[in-house]
Order: C-alpha cells, then sequence, then structure tokens
C-alpha cells in the first residue's frame, strides 16, 4: 500500500514475477489480532495469509490511466489556480469600491482595464497579477 504500490507492482510484473495486490484493510484487520506486533511477525503473518489464500486481491489501475488521472489533476489545479486569481483580483478591487461584476473569461482581463482608468496608480499591484493569470 502506499504511492508507491503501483509503480513497485508494474515493474515487478515487468520483470516477470507474479504480483498480487492485496486489500490493506482487510490485511490490517488479520494483523491486528496478534499478541506481539513486530515487523517481523507481521512478515510472517501476511506470508502466512497469502499461502492460505485468507487475502483480498484488489485491481491496480494501468500506467496509461494512472497517465490520464494525473492530466486531469494538473488541469483541475490549474483551473483552480486561474479561478483564485480572478478571485484575488475581484477582492483587492473591491477595497476601492471597483466591482468587476460578471464578465466572461475573455472579457475580465479588458473590464480590469477600463476600472483601472479611473484608478491608474493601482495598476503596479494589478499588472503583475494580471500577468500572472494571463500565464495560468
Amino acid at each position: 500500500a502506499g504511492p508507491l504500490s503501483q509503480w513497485l507492482y508494474s515493474g515487478l510484473a515487468a520483470a516477470g514475477y507474479p504480483v498480487i495486490c492485496v486489500e490493506t484493510r482487510h490485511m490490517k484487520a488479520a494483523l491486528s489480532a496478534q499478541i506481539n506486533k513486530t515487523d517481523r511477525n507481521d512478515a510472517r503473518g501476511i506470508a502466512q495469509m497469502m499461502r492460505v489464500g485468507l487475502y483480498k486481491p484488489v485491481h491496480v489501475k494501468t500506467i496509461r490511466s494512472q497517465e490520464i488521472r494525473m492530466l486531469l489533476t494538473a488541469r483541475k489545479f490549474i483551473q483552480s489556480k486561474i479561478v483564485d486569481a480572478e478571485n484575488n483580483l475581484r477582492g483587492l478591487l473591491r477595497n476601492f469600491g471597483l466591482k468587476v461584476g460578471v464578465v466572461s473569461r475573455l472579457k475580465f482581463e479588458p473590464r480590469i482595464l477600463e476600472l483601472l482608468e479611473r484608478s491608474p496608480h493601482l495598476r503596479q499591484v494589478i499588472d503583475p497579477l494580471l500577468e500572472v493569470r494571463r500565464v495560468l
């Protein structure tokens, strides 16, 4: 179990070893009945359970499905940072009575610049934040 289990599973399988990933909660429940809990006894208990078939195998995702999940997670992260940047800009301007209102993504920056025409001294702070949003 853990973040490296999928990597270990695929590496061992590629090397030709028979690999089974087991349900950790089931294994933990069985091992918790031991009186003397040590790493050595845990290893013996796991080996015994594997020998007699007292385990629940779990599905391990393919490398391709892990790559797709990573791409989707990264995309969601970037999207959330864009929303964070826009909300930060809205909040900073609201302190000065400047309300952005409901605008599309494409019209967000022109609307900010339009509001800053009335307060050009705020551009020193807002321009770098707009650049961050553009990069995102």
